[in-house]
């Protein structure tokens, strides 16, 4: 076994650590369907999927990597019954993540156990394309894996990918919940489970409240690239949609090398509603401090998908980082690093 740090949802399921040992399973709820029907939500017809600016666009577009600032971790949230975002100082793991330094936490020296997710056993292939469709999205792990519709500032209709990490609790992308140019989105539903773009098997989610860290916004220099390295959001629900879902333990592994990416999502280039999944490697010179890039399709809408590898010796999976960004090259996570890992950890409800 790795050495690698779990999520407080992790405890708070009952699970255990020895040290820095991790001896957790995933957290699969009870599977009875709960929340809001389908037909509460926001209409389907015609969504339009988030798509960050493409970092190696011309123009301009120029990558620029800022390791994180104390301040810039401050959480900037939305709150559903509120127009003003709040904000709050990091808190004490936060910081204390932040003291001990982004090096010591990112060597890439280390391996841990690594695999596909053997609970998905089906392949299709089209051309090139080795995305798998997920049909029985009413299983675990499948049911902890949401879309998130989006209601923008001029009412269109967008959708991303997220995914349970918490009782109420799910993991994005920033982008998915903030817009440079027009500020906050207006409400977040999340579907846990949802199939063909028409069922919600466990009911509908809407959103409390929203969060971003300060630098999403603050590093922002007019285009995507600037602040690519703080794309993770997190939404915190009004219900325990992962009582009935269950959801996925986020990780840090901080001697994080090689290990095969497990994507799974609501690209745009499919149905409408339908659930995809992508697998990959990842090479050991792919992962950096920030971020790590590897070759999974993915497409708009697949934003915000967690990036996991799957253990077999303790048959768990990790969420390893957050799909962000697609282009011709490579595609692109932020890495749950020591400080991210404990910025998220810090908004599990």
């Amino acid at each position: 076994m790795q050495k690698f740090h779990l999520s407080r949802a992790a405890f708070a399921a009952g699970f255990m650590l020895v040290a820095t040992i991790a001896i957790a399973a995933d957290n699969e709820g009870d599977g009875q369907a709960r929340g809001a029907p389908l037909a509460e939500l926001i209409t389907t017809d015609n969504i339009e999927r988030t798509a960050p600016m493409d970092p190696t666009a011309p123009g301009g577009a120029k990558r620029v990597s800022r390791a994180p600032t104390l301040p810039m971790l401050t959480t900037v949230s939305r709150m559903a019954d509120a127009e003003n975002a709040s904000t709050t100082p990091p808190d004490a793991d936060v910081e204390r993540a932040f003291r001990t330094g982004l090096s010591s936490a990112m060597t890439s020296t280390g391996r841990m156990p690594s695999g596909g997710d053997p609970a998905m056993k089906e392949r299709k292939v089209f051309g090139d394309d080795d995305r798998i469709n997920i049909s029985e999205t009413d299983r675990f792990p499948f049911r902890a894996f949401g879309y998130l519709q989006i209601l923008k500032q001029d009412d269109k209709i967008v959708s991303c990918s997220a995914t349970l990490i918490g009782p109420r609790t799910v993991l994005t992308a920033a982008h998915c919940l903030y817009d440079h140019e027009n500020g906050w989105r207006k409400r977040f539903v999340f579907v846990p489970g949802m199939k063909d773009g028409s069922t919600a098997p466990f009911g509908a989610y809407e959103f409390e409240s929203a969060s971003i860290m300060q630098g999403y916004i603050d590093f922002y220099q007019g285009y995507y690239g600037s602040v690519m390295d703080w794309d993770i959001g997190v939404v915190t629900l009004k219900q325990n949609a992962g009582n009935t879902a269950g959801w996925l333990q986020i990780a840090h592994n901080p001697d994080l090398a090689g290990f095969t990416a497990n994507i799974i999502g609501y690209p745009g280039d499919k149905p409408v509603g339908t659930m995809w999944r992508a697998t990959c490697d990842v090479a050991d010179n792919a992962i950096g401090q920030l971020t790590f890039t590897y070759q999974c399709d993915t497409f708009p809408g697949s934003s915000g998908s967690a990036v996991y590898d799957y253990d077999p010796e303790t048959k768990t999976r990790y969420i390893m980082g957050v799909n962000v960004a697609e282009n011709q090259i490579a595609n692109t996570a932020v890495r749950l690093n020591a400080v991210y890992f404990e910025w998220v950890n810090s908004h599990i409800k």
